[in-house]
């Protein structure tokens, strides 16, 4: 690549919007924060609309554009599973967690391992949790946004990629370190209508380039399926069997218990908003499919040969979006960069500030309270505007993002599951099954990047799902066994009591939460049929 893929209007509008952005992150925050409750979750008064779009923003963001439609544009509309999943887990975080987590008037996900299990939990869960928004969403977010504006701008060096790289951190963090969550809630749902509207208008004019549904739908693997269904074979690395194993208890953590998504519940002024604000996140997921997967499939009959994947976003746009509209598209595209960044940065903040920090030295005053928190988001930039040069190594951004997710996620998913669920769980359980299931994902994810060891293992086992399935059943046993016989912790009767505390929804509440809970499953049901063997994506 050595030549301008954009237009200078193209350029003018989304540098226009990178400041735009920033500009009213700033102002959106311009209250003066007082202490950590407003810097981490907003005083507590955010509505439902603004939460269910800043989950969104936070959980697509560029890494979802860039990734997930490089391996649409590989294996299919089945990478768009994912947000399928993901709308079932956001389900399940408005139905079975948000009373949990608002009854316990958490300040972080973590807190709830301590308040169940043990302070060791919580720090255990909370330093995992760290590791996984600076490698899996921060540095991922940082790579995917260098990998548009290095391919679009023509670049193609080391260094002129790392430019990149600190060029979207120091944009990204301003208005987080500054304005705090408050200004991260309202900017996404900014960010969100742009990147809904932008993808809306790259699938329409893509699917027009490539003549239409009817000459886009006949598209085969060579077995004979549909790169249109997402229901692929049992075996297939992101088939039917590993996503309802595998898939939904990646979803379950990275949707219900990792703190980027939690602290947005967190922040809700009532359940109800809490809850419908996850279902409305639900939603904009089942709509993902469409404006992320769906024009990575298309690139793949439009574009074939690409030298990467991940460049099949950025170059469908740059190809068959006409200037002034391809302009919108990336600025939305680049934009929603600063949404994961500036998500990542304030939980990880908090969990520093919260789970760390605040439990040695309690009586700090709320003003070192805030300047502790925003040094923490300087210092975890830094620390992720390094790693993020390093997932190049890896063959897609979503590829590395899953294999991550899979196999750090079991344990986390074993201890929250059973402590909501169960009441045998004890904390000599969380323990054993947190340090056993840490210490398989991370020897997993060193064989699984090895190509010499992955030759070796049966196919089953070389799927990031099917292995962090597998890591799961093994901490549903360790939690079993080393919790026979012990029961809730001490003070653990406290806990059952304080969860059910939640100020309940209204009559009228209840209804309007039951009727969009019931329209959600229509919808999603139709979609998935939609796309399967049974539907458009009938085999040859």
């Amino acid at each position: 690549m050595n030549s301008l893929r954009v237009t200078l209007l193209d350029g003018t509008i989304v540098t226009g919007y990178f400041l735009l952005t920033i500009a009213l992150g700033l102002w959106f925050g311009r209250k003066k924060i007082k202490n950590s409750e407003a810097l981490f979750l907003a005083d507590r008064e955010a509505t439902w609309p603004v939460i269910g779009a800043s989950m969104f923003s936070a959980n697509i963001s560029s890494q979802q554009f860039v990734g997930q439609a490089g391996l649409a544009y590989t294996i299919g509309i089945a990478a768009g599973g994912f947000q399928l999943v993901g709308a079932l887990c956001f389900t399940l975080l408005a139905v079975f967690f948000v009373d949990v987590y608002l009854g316990l008037k958490l300040r972080t996900a973590p807190e709830f391992f301590e308040r169940r299990y043990s302070p060791g939990a919580r720090m255990f869960v909370a330093a995992l949790n760290i590791v996984m928004i600076l490698c899996a969403n921060i540095a991922s977010a940082l790579y995917a946004g260098a990998t548009v504006v290095t391919d679009l701008l023509g670049w193609g060096s080391a260094v002129q990629f790392n430019l990149a790289v600190g060029a979207i951190a120091v944009a990204a963090g301003t208005y987080t370190v500054f304005g705090g969550l408050r200004s991260v809630l309202w900017t996404d749902l900014m960010q969100s209508a742009l990147l809904i509207l932008g993808g809306a208008i790259t699938f329409g004019l893509s699917l027009a380039a490539a003549g239409g549904w009817a000459a886009v739908l006949p598209t085969y693997n060579q077995a004979g399926g549909s790169l249109w269904s997402v229901l692929q074979p049992w075996d297939h690395a992101f088939g039917w069997l590993p996503m309802i194993t595998g898939g939904l208890v990646l979803g379950v953590y990275g949707h219900c218990t990792d703190h980027d998504y939690v602290q947005r519940a967190l922040a809700a002024r009532s359940v109800f908003h809490s809850k419908m604000g996850a279902l409305f996140a639900a939603f904009l997921k089942v709509l993902a499919l469409f404006i992320i997967a769906a024009p990575g499939v298309i690139a793949a009959k439009l574009l074939p040969g690409l030298a990467h994947p991940d460049q099949a976003y950025a170059r469908l746009v740059s190809s068959y979006v006409p200037p002034g509209l391809a302009g919108l598209v990336l600025a939305g595209l680049l934009a929603a960069i600063l949404g994961t960044v500036a998500a990542g940065l304030s939980a990880s903040s908090a969990m520093v500030s919260f789970d760390f920090v605040l439990r040695f030295a309690p009586k700090l005053s709320e003003q070192t309270r805030v300047r502790l928190g925003r040094g923490v988001m300087i210092g975890v930039l830094v620390v992720c505007t390094l790693l993020a040069p390093g997932i190049k190594q890896f063959k897609g951004v979503f590829g590395y993002l899953v294999q991550l997710w899979s196999l750090l996620a079991p344990p986390v998913f074993v201890c929250v599951v059973a402590g909501i669920f169960t009441r045998r769980a004890s904390a000599r359980g969380a323990g054993a099954t947190l340090v056993t299931g840490t210490v398989l994902g991370a020897i997993t994810f060193w064989a699984l990047s090895t190509p010499e060891v992955v030759a070796q293992l049966p196919s089953y086992l070389r799927s990031a799902l099917n292995c962090g399935f597998l890591i799961t059943l093994i901490c549903a046993t360790v939690m079993t066994v080393f919790s026979f016989g012990g029961g809730l912790r001490p003070g653990a009767e406290e806990y059952a009591r304080e969860q059910r505390l939640a100020a309940p929804m209204t009559p009228g509440e209840r209804r309007t939460y039951h009727l969009t809970l019931g329209v959600l499953a229509l919808v999603w049901l139709t979609v998935v049929l939609t796309f399967s063997p049974w539907g458009l994506a009938a085999p040859r």
